[in-house]
């Protein structure tokens, strides 16, 4: 459960086909930090299994798709007890960190635009948090899925990959980069250990992957952080960059929109359909 892309097009050629769901979307880690457990490193994937993300409610419309969810702390921490085989850390009560995802998808606009507004509900705060943006392209699909090239346009912060047909992919965060990186797939690796992007490019043609990188410090409980990220391509660099900077100036006259949907009371009601489904997969964890 969670975020991923599992195919993409420009005008009817392919720039994600096939990839690996946890490589095309969001990734988060922090460390969890508070009198009652210390200092606990997370590194989340886009997707996680329930019961680490609960699904509270969701909305897919022609346009518009809303998804809310939690990272359940409380059942991340029997996880980690049960893989490390240590002694399990007992909360008072069940605690989370609340995702809100806007992803805007209207017909005949040539980008996405997807907000994501993570808010600190816990009790707990989210030391060195960091969210990363992942994306395994296939230019091409399958005809071209090893042969990407890769760049980084500094002055517009797009990370994009192409090929030898001039087809491009690429995206862009609205909030500034902190770092970047491409390379291939199968070295690509964020861990407790490796934390940070390394702002460098792979030097030749292969199966790549982009990411980018924004460090965001602390979310204190109660505290948020927002951001959107467009994605795009286009027949050149030119045209891609030219996508992705009208998604973002569109994307910018969407925040309010946001946040009177997160804010609201249905956007917070945890549909009963997914309580269940929560409740039942929780139970299959023990």
């Amino acid at each position: 459960m969670g975020f991923s892309i599992k195919e993409l097009t420009y005008k009817g050629n392919y720039l994600i086909y096939l990839s690996e769901q946890e490589l095309t979307g969001p990734w988060f880690s922090f460390t969890l930090e508070g009198k009652k457990i210390g200092k606990i490193p997370v590194v989340l994937k886009s997707i996680e299994p329930t019961p680490i993300y609960n699904m509270v409610n969701t909305r897919t419309g022609t346009a518009i798709s809303r998804i809310t969810l939690d990272f359940n702390i409380t059942e991340y921490l029997k996880k980690m007890s049960l893989e490390q085989n240590s002694k399990l850390i007992q909360l008072e009560k069940k605690q989370f960190v609340r995702v809100y995802k806007d992803i805007f998808n209207p017909p005949h606009i040539p980008y996405i635009s997807t907000f994501f507004t993570i808010k600190n509900i816990s009790d707990f705060a989210l030391k060195d948090f960091s969210m990363y943006f992942v994306f395994d392209f296939d230019i091409n699909g399958l005809a071209g899925f090893d042969n990407d090239l890769s760049g980084y346009d500094v002055e517009n912060d797009i990370i994009y990959q192409y090929d030898n047909t001039g087809l491009y992919g690429g995206f862009s965060p609205l909030s500034k980069s902190t770092n970047y990186e491409t390379c291939l797939t199968k070295d690509f690796k964020i861990d407790r250990n490796k934390m940070n992007l390394s702002n460098t490019l792979y030097n030749g043609p292969g199966e790549i992957l982009s990411a980018l990188q924004i460090e965001f410090m602390t979310l204190e409980p109660e505290h948020s952080f927002q951001t959107a990220l467009v994605i795009s391509g286009g027949f050149s660099k030119e045209e891609l960059i030219e996508n992705i900077k009208q998604g973002k100036s569109n994307a910018m006259k969407r925040l309010h929109q946001v946040n009177r949907s997160v804010k609201s009371e249905q956007r917070n009601t945890q549909e009963e359909a997914f309580v269940k489904i929560n409740l039942q997969q929780a139970e299959d964890c023990k």
